[in-house]
């Protein structure tokens, strides 16, 4: 877990903005909680240029083929 991930976990559970009541439940009771489909966020998966070169690259190797 990285410094950010960590800091917006942290601040998830100490400001509670559900109101979902994370202080009075256990961990696991927390983990369920926020492993629940309906509150995850959406999130985009960020693929560097490097890695979409390659991939294009390759594509493009194997069609002039």
């Amino acid at each position: 877990m990285t410094n950010e991930e960590y800091a917006v976990l942290t601040n998830e559970l100490r400001t509670d903005p559900l109101n979902l009541g994370y202080s009075g439940m256990s961990d696991q009771q927390v983990a369920e909680v926020m492993n629940d489909k309906r509150y995850n966020v959406p999130t985009q998966r960020f693929v560097s240029m490097r890695a979409i070169a390659a991939v294009l690259d390759d594509i493009v190797f194997h069609y002039q083929r």
